[in-house]
């Protein structure tokens, strides 16, 4: 986490290394767990080390893949710890997962004894802003098979990790219509 705060300009003294370490929690966790439920209290914020998770939101009985992580960020955000806010979506491990994990009163402990938080909380809204709009792009600008090239470029672990279905489901097509795509990019 202190790399990905690096990356952003923000940079930790040890001390406060220290009390970041002493207030985080290190979790393992199996496939399939899930780490968000959709429609209740957000009640972590984990940050993921490795493995890969996916956002989905139940909706009328389909579940919809609206996003696949498999690279080091935060995966949960502080606005709706800290709101108490009902999560439109819920978040669910897809292979193994190595995260750390903060509860409310953590990550406000650390807001109050590292005034840096604030700057790290601005940074993880931004970087999920971006995200947002990224995909918002790609759905209307790419076609299915321009988003499952740029998947196959920037996270090849997910095509060869995860079950196909998820990645039709963030493509918004059928499982047929991801076969045919990568079918023809095998030729």
């Amino acid at each position: 986490m202190c790399r990905y705060a690096q990356a952003r300009n923000i940079v930790f003294a040890p001390r406060e290394q220290e009390i970041i370490a002493s207030l985080t929690t290190h979790k393992v966790l199996p496939p399939y767990t899930i780490l968000m439920e959709q429609g209740k209290p957000v009640k972590w914020l984990y940050f993921l080390n490795s493995g890969i998770a996916r956002l989905y939101r139940i909706h009328k009985g389909t579940d919809h893949t609206l996003g696949i992580i498999s690279i080091n960020d935060f995966i949960s955000t502080p606005l709706y710890l800290f709101s108490g806010a009902i999560s439109p979506c819920g978040l669910e491990s897809l292979t193994e997962v190595d995260v750390l994990v903060w509860d409310k009163p953590k990550v406000a402990a650390m807001k109050e004894q590292i005034p840096r938080m604030y700057d790290m909380e601005l940074a993880v809204m931004d970087r999920l802003l971006n995200w947002v709009q990224d995909n918002q792009i790609d759905a209307v600008c790419m076609t299915a098979e321009e988003r499952y090239q740029k998947i196959m470029t920037e996270q090849p672990e997910v095509i060869r990790q995860i079950p196909l279905k998820y990645v039709a489901s963030l493509l918004g097509i059928h499982q047929d219509s991801l076969s045919r795509i990568r079918k023809a990019l095998t030729k």
